[in-house]
C-alpha cells in the first residue's frame, strides 16, 4: 500500500512538471513584444544588384527617431561584392505610382476618379474613363516611387528587387535581411499574438492579413525555411 501510494505520489509530481513545461513551451511562442516598425530593419536591405544579378546590400544608418519613419531620412549606399559595380546615388529602378494631374473630366468637368495606377515604367500620360460621362480620355501624370507591398517587393532608395522575397499565391512574401525574416518566422510561429509596443506604428499592425491568418502559417513557414536557405 505504502510502496503503491509513493508511486502514486511520484507520478503525480512528474505529470505536475510536464504541465510546467507545457506551460514554460506554449509562453516561449508568444511574439516578441518589443516595439520594431521596418525601420528597425532598414540599415542593412539585401537586393539583387542591377548588373551582375547578385546578392548585393543597401546600407544606411537610421537614426534612434524613427517613430513612424525615420527622421531625417537616411541616406543610403548601395555596394556588391561579386561585380563591385556602383548605382547613381539618385537611380530609381523600381515601378512607380501614376495619377492624373487634373482633378476634372475634360469633357463633362466631372470629377475623376484618383486611383493610382502602378507601372514598371513612368508615363507621362495615362487614360482615364470618366464615371459620369464615360469619356476616356488622356490626362498628364504625377507621380510616387512605390515599394514593398504584398504583390511587389522592393527597397524604399532605389526600388531594386528584394534578394529575400518568394511568391505565395497572388501575394509576395518578403524580408530586408535575415533579422526582418527571423523577426517574421517568430510571428507566424507564434500561437500567442499579443499586442505589441507601439499601436499603429508596429510592424507587426502592418502585416498584411495573409501573413496574420492561421491557415496559411504551414505554407508560409515553408517559404521562410527556404529564404533562409537561399540568405
Amino acid at each position: 500500500m505504502l510502496q503503491a501510494a509513493l508511486l502514486s505520489v511520484t507520478e503525480a509530481s512528474r505529470a505536475s512538471k510536464q504541465n510546467e513545461m507545457v506551460k514554460t513551451k506554449a509562453l516561449s511562442k508568444r511574439i516578441d513584444r518589443s516595439f520594431k516598425n521596418l525601420a528597425a530593419f532598414s540599415d542593412e536591405i539585401l537586393v539583387r544588384c542591377p548588373h551582375c544579378h547578385q546578392q548585393a546590400a543597401i546600407l544606411s544608418d537610421v537614426p534612434s527617431n524613427s517613430v513612424p519613419y525615420p527622421c531625417p531620412a537616411p541616406k543610403a549606399r548601395f555596394a556588391c561584392s561579386s561585380c563591385y559595380k556602383s548605382i547613381k546615388e539618385d537611380a530609381w529602378y523600381g515601378p512607380v505610382a501614376i495619377a492624373p494631374v487634373n482633378a476634372q473630366c475634360g469633357h463633362c468637368g466631372s470629377a475623376l476618379e484618383s486611383a493610382w495606377r502602378i507601372v514598371k515604367e513612368y508615363k507621362s500620360k495615362m487614360e482615364v474613363t470618366c464615371t459620369a460621362c464615360g469619356q476616356a480620355r488622356l490626362y498628364d501624370t504625377t507621380c510616387k516611387r512605390t515599394y514593398a507591398n504584398s504583390q511587389q517587393a522592393s527597397d524604399p532608395y532605389f526600388g531594386l528587387p528584394l534578394w529575400l522575397q518568394a511568391p505565395f499565391g497572388s501575394h509576395t512574401v518578403w524580408a530586408y535581411n535575415r533579422k526582418h525574416l527571423a523577426y517574421l518566422k517568430e510571428y507566424v510561429q507564434a500561437k500567442l499574438r499579443e499586442s505589441a509596443s507601439g499601436g499603429r506604428h508596429a510592424l507587426t499592425w502592418k502585416l498584411p492579413n495573409f501573413i496574420k491568418l492561421a491557415k496559411n502559417r504551414d505554407g508560409i513557414l515553408k517559404i521562410i525555411a527556404r529564404l533562409e536557405k537561399n540568405g
